[in-house]
């Protein structure tokens, strides 16, 4: 079985790495950019490790990295944020995140009353007893609930926070997807967890994987422009290549990409639902110290200015040279403007913004700033996952292709749902080749 994979992030590489696994198949990733992980991409500056984005993994003692770990044989250790440190501010006062049991009791931003409503709430989300899942939006939801508005904004809040979006777009995101996301975290022993020494760990052995096998490539800066069906099989044309033939294709890169490759093919019309997907962008200001300016906290969020920090170094000391401290601030953005100066103005906003959080809580950081970066238009997820979005199934009806990424449906959320589509993929194909080899013989 030959099989081409289009797009070298997380969910290529998790396919490959499984495919390459068997030794009766052979294949080429295809990856249009000059380095392979996609978004996971990580990349050292003056002795600090910078991620592009957010790269904690959520639950990760119930997330599909714990399979790929038995599976592929992976090696790699992970901590955990300590739940004690992390802060949210609120008018101007700093409170513990009502994360467990412990903070809900310490945390300010809920009253004796709320605080036992709440507990509640979580204790029906474990159960899987909840009645948020029978509602199409954390909105409808809301508005039929008789909670207060602390309790509300709360809610808000911890969707804002783990699908990375605006309080007006967790309204949005149907009560099934939130039920079934705070599910899997509340049972989670580690909520929230760093990989140590970054994305690169996992993508690197996930490349060597692919590597130990001959029969398969992966072709960097070679971007696929068509794709043609011919007497059963799949031929490609990349930019330096010609007439590639394959029997099975995966498309692992973002639904809108893949909508605009099949565009003037048969499959056109069967992307319909999917193409006008909008996708998930963060403002990433990455900030590396020469030395420890402050440790008042491992994670702080604004719930004013809906923005956070992060304190990677923290959690992850491989991420900084001896002595260093690498912060990392995310500000959740809107995507409605009527023009590009409306949205210029935003996004100067909540630099300003992010930089007065520093100011607050990290006097005299500019004196100390050994690297800066800043990314106003990061990519977190490729569909940001709202009731008027569609996830794109792993198989479309009519179509003889395969689909994953962080935009298809499979497992939690962002990095989660990269690796759960890239191995379900894999798995299917290795049954399909099974299943033809029992009817051979």
């Amino acid at each position: 079985m030959k099989i081409a994979i289009i797009g070298g992030g997380l969910a290529g590489l998790t396919a490959a790495a499984y495919l390459s696994d068997s030794p009766d198949t052979e294949g080429i990733v295809f990856e249009r950019s000059p380095q392979l992980g996609g978004r996971a991409f990580t990349y050292e500056k003056s002795g600090f490790t910078l991620n592009y984005g957010a790269h904690a993994v959520y639950g990760i003692d119930r997330h599909t990295l714990q399979f790929m770990e038995q599976e592929l044989g992976l090696k790699f250790q992970s901590k955990q944020v300590d739940k004690r440190k992390v802060m949210y501010a609120k008018h101007g006062s700093l409170t513990p995140a009502p994360l467990d049991f412990v903070n809900i009791m310490k945390t300010d931003v809920l009253t004796a009353m709320e605080k036992v409503r709440f507990v509640a709430e979580i204790a029906a989300v474990i159960a899987n007893i909840h009645q948020l899942k029978h509602y199409p939006t954390l909105g409808d939801y809301l508005n039929r609930s008789h909670a207060s508005s602390d309790v509300k904004e709360l809610w808000e809040h911890l969707v804002s926070s783990n699908f990375f979006i605006t309080p007006e777009d967790a309204r949005k995101v149907t009560g099934e997807a939130i039920a079934e996301y705070y599910h899997n975290l509340f049972l989670s022993q580690k909520p929230v967890n760093y990989i140590l020494g970054s994305w690169a760990t996992i993508t690197n052995q996930l490349v060597e994987k692919i590597d130990c096998n001959e029969r398969w490539n992966i072709a960097v800066k070679e971007p696929v422009e068509s794709i043609t069906k011919v007497n059963g099989k799949f031929i490609l044309n990349t930019k330096t290549r010609e007439a590639l033939e394959f029997d099975e294709v995966i498309f692992a890169m973002p639904v809108q990409q893949v909508a605009k490759l099949l565009e003037s093919t048969p499959w056109s019309s069967n992307m319909e639902p999917y193409k006008n997907n909008t996708s998930t962008e963060v403002l990433v200001y990455d900030i590396g110290f020469s030395k420890v300016v402050a440790r008042p906290f491992h994670y702080i969020s604004d719930m004013d200015n809906k923005l956070f920090i992060s304190d990677v170094s923290a959690t992850d000391h491989t991420v900084v040279p001896e002595g260093g401290q690498l912060l990392q601030g995310i500000a959740y953005l809107n995507d409605d403007f009527a023009d590009e100066e409306l949205r210029k103005q935003y996004l100067e906003n909540k630099t300003q913004q992010m930089e007065v959080l520093f100011d607050t809580y990290y006097p005299d950081w500019r004196e100390h700033t050994a690297v800066k970066r800043v990314s106003k238009k990061a990519m977190v997820s490729s569909v940001k996952n709202i009731h008027s979005n569609k996830l794109l199934p792993n198989r479309v009806q009519d179509v003889p292709f395969l689909f994953c990424g962080d935009g298809c449906t499979g497992k939690g959320e962002l990095a989660e749902r990269a690796f759960s589509s890239g191995r379900a993929v894999a798995q299917m194909l290795l049954k399909e080749k099974v299943r033809i080899k029992a009817l051979i013989h």
